[in-house]
């Protein structure tokens, strides 16, 4: 937890701060109706193995505050079974997260994700591969950044790469990195 509070308040402050200064210069999305500043998108992740699949799907609705800032929100759809275990493990990991992403550069971002997962705890013991699965709810805030490459009617797309400053055991991302590459289109 220490952790969190002590990357927490900078990235925050970082973050208002740059928000405040890209509201001083004109912002051409001013004026405009608000389904105009609307963005769909999200990410897909696809993984088949022998030993494994993992399936993702998180599409998120966006809202461009001006050039430099989107926020946005989503709900999130995780697949994945290990069989490696015998018997193999399976399981649904379902959530929502929101973010916001402001571009430094007008390719280069740094964003802030908090996402919250429902997902099974599973509870190895002493001689057995695993002996109950709980479900449980865990907190993920990612920091990070990224590269994209948007068009002037608000689509796009992007890779990223965030770190998990909780790193909850039971966390899905067992490194607490994360690489994402999706897609966004303006309505």
């Amino acid at each position: 937890m220490k952790i969190i509070r002590l990357f927490a308040l900078p990235i925050g402050l970082l973050f208002f701060t740059l928000t405040l200064r890209g509201q001083k210069s004109e912002n051409p999305y001013k004026g405009l109706p608000f389904n105009e500043r609307i963005t769909i998108g999200g990410d897909l992740g696809l993984s088949f193995g022998n030993q494994l699949t993992y399936i993702r799907i998180a599409p998120v609705l966006g809202y461009i505050v001006n050039p430099k800032l989107t926020v946005g929100a989503g709900p999130s759809f995780q697949y994945w079974e290990d069989r490696r275990f015998i018997p193999s493990l399976e399981t649904t990991i379902y959530g929502g997260s929101t973010f916001g992403r402001y571009f430094v550069l007008d390719q280069l971002f740094l964003q802030a994700e908090f996402e919250v997962l429902n997902l099974d705890e599973i509870n190895f013991s002493v001689g057995s591969d695993f002996d109950s699965r709980d479900r449980v709810t865990i907190p993920v805030f990612f920091v990070g950044g990224g590269y994209s490459q948007r068009t002037s009617g608000g689509s796009g797309f992007f890779v990223s790469v965030m770190y998990d400053l909780i790193g909850d055991l039971n966390s899905p991302y067992p490194n607490d990195l994360v690489f994402r590459v999706g897609g966004f289109i303006g309505l």
